[in-house]
């Protein structure tokens, strides 16, 4: 029984993941990503910065 939860469950991790490829707002989703990315990476170097001062 907990081996075919467990496959509805990745079945249904898969079929997300797929349906946000295919819509439109998976866009959306990666270029949000992709700005906290690099928010993150100027955080990460103005604090290497202060250390270095």
């Amino acid at each position: 029984m907990k081996v075919f939860i467990g496959s509805i469950f990745v079945i249904l991790l898969i079929g997300a993941g797929i349906w946000l490829m295919l819509s439109p707002s998976f866009k959306k989703v990666g270029e949000t990503a992709s700005k906290v990315k690099e928010k993150l990476k100027e955080d990460h170097q103005d604090g290497n910065r202060d250390e270095e001062k």
